[in-house]
């Protein structure tokens, strides 16, 4: 097919998927946008329609290549990297969504969006400190009406939490503990912190009584 024919089907193809988008028949979305990718050549705008339509079919990886590779292709669109983070967040990859956040803000330090998930990350990690920063700077770069009420919720029960909170988990520690699976990592080390004293002393006597009647 001629590259002058090509342009009007890759046009018509997009508005197809965008429509297939907003009528949230996300499979189909998805396999037009592949349609118009596949014409060439390849375009962010594309890429991260084909991207949102994986994120709502709960295809974490698929959305997350999708958007890296929006985000190459237009390092200046901050919501390609916001969703690649919400989508490595998704798929439990919880660090390397950090990650992406973070080095957004260093490029694009006015961006709410990835701010305010960045401190939900830090809260849901147990980084209280870091998560509340990230929180009260979003709410002073002028966040919508919802993103606000996001903040002002999530700060709310923090402060009830933190009157019955005895312990907090070290984030720098869990961050070097990181392995292959970085969320389970986490998960096995809360259960191990948070284990009850008394079960834990109840093991040591029980090991104790059957070290005694040993023969």
């Amino acid at each position: 097919m001629r590259e002058s024919s090509k342009a009007p089907l890759n046009e018509s193809l997009m508005r197809q998927a965008y429509e297939q988008l907003q009528a949230g028949q996300f499979k189909d979305a998805a396999d037009t946008f592949s349609a118009s990718l596949a014409l060439g050549p390849q375009r962010a705008e594309a890429l991260r329609g084909r991207g949102l339509a994986h994120l709502q079919l709960k295809h974490w990886a698929l959305a997350a290549e999708d958007f890296s590779a929006a985000k190459a292709l237009a390092p200046e669109e901050v919501d390609s990297w916001v969703d690649l983070g919400v989508s490595l967040a998704m798929d439990r990859q919880i660090y390397p969504a950090i990650e992406v956040f973070e080095s957004l803000l260093k490029q694009h330090p006015a961006c709410v969006r990835g701010r305010v998930e960045l401190g939900l990350l830090y809260i849901h990690l147990g980084a209280i400190p870091k998560g509340r920063e990230q929180l009260q700077q979003a709410l002073t770069q002028r966040p919508t009406a919802e993103q606000q009420q996001l903040i002002e919720s999530v700060l709310s029960q923090q402060d009830q939490l933190d009157k019955k909170r005895l312990y907090r988990p070290d984030f720098e520690a869990l961050h070097r503990q990181q392995r292959e699976s970085v969320f389970r990592q986490f998960l096995t080390t809360l259960r191990h912190l948070f284990k009850p004293i008394s079960t834990t002393t109840a093991s040591h006597r029980d090991q104790s009584r059957k070290a005694r009647h040993a023969p």
